[in-house]
């Protein structure tokens, strides 16, 4: 089930290169856009953000992810609101 919020963990290495550039060069009918997230425990991951109604997971980005896996979005229409990254470490 896509989220409607997200919120990354600190990330436990630096971004990987291998990711950013998939996230640059994936397309899909079914995702608006791609990014670079990490998880709630910081690790790396594709961040895959869906057309409304979409079911999830979508086999052919998670092929292309596996090494990082994926959490996907659902597109609300608007664009994220930026936040201190880390608020609980006065970041």
């Amino acid at each position: 089930m896509p989220l409607n919020v997200h919120i990354p963990g600190r990330p436990k290495t630096a971004e990987p290169a291998q990711l950013v550039e998939l996230a640059r060069t994936m397309h899909h009918p079914d995702v608006t856009r791609f990014g670079v997230t990490t998880t709630k425990e910081g690790r790396w991951t594709l961040l895959a953000v869906i057309k409304q109604g979409v079911k999830v997971p979508i086999t052919e980005v998670e092929k292309r992810a596996s090494k990082f896996g994926v959490i996907y979005l659902d597109d609300s229409g608007r664009m994220p609101v930026a936040r201190p990254a880390y608020p609980a470490l006065g970041e």
